[in-house]
């Protein structure tokens, strides 16, 4: 009896307990942690094609490694509130031949979204959620 006393509250304690913890994980980034809202965007090109496999890593606001990650085929990206990701843009020509926007599900650019890429160029997105790069660059949003 008093072995399934014991039993019974060690299950009832991992039960209890189980949800009290972070979630950080690089296989899942859709659940990354428990703190805030997911975030969803798209990034695409001017002529509304998506930028679909371009690789991005994130940080969260306490300088911890989030995990690497790569847009989906729509061109889709998340993230929370605070992280900070840099995307890799080998291959892409860079404004103003090949201009990549930040946009919603319904297509509306993000506006004044703060970036700064590896090669010198950086501010915030515009009105259309156009930011401006060069050639294989790297840039880093603040999200």
């Amino acid at each position: 009896m008093r072995k399934s006393i014991v039993i019974v509250s060690v299950l009832i304690g991992m039960f209890v307990f189980s949800g009290c913890s972070t979630v950080i994980t690089e296989d899942d980034d859709s659940v990354r942690n428990d703190r805030n809202q997911l975030i969803t965007l798209f990034l695409m090109d001017q002529d509304g094609y998506s930028a679909g496999g371009v690789p991005y890593s994130c940080i969260d606001e306490n300088d911890r490694y989030v995990g690497t990650f790569e847009t989906k085929p729509n061109g889709e990206f998340s993230f929370y509130v605070g992280e900070r990701c840099t995307f890799d843009l080998e291959g892409y020509d860079g404004t103003p031949d090949d201009p990549l926007y930040i946009e919603d599900d319904r297509g509306i650019g993000k506006e004044d979204i703060p970036y700064e890429c590896e090669y010198g160029d950086g501010g915030t997105t515009d009105r259309n959620g156009r930011f401006e790069y060069l050639q294989d660059d790297s840039c880093k949003f603040y999200f």
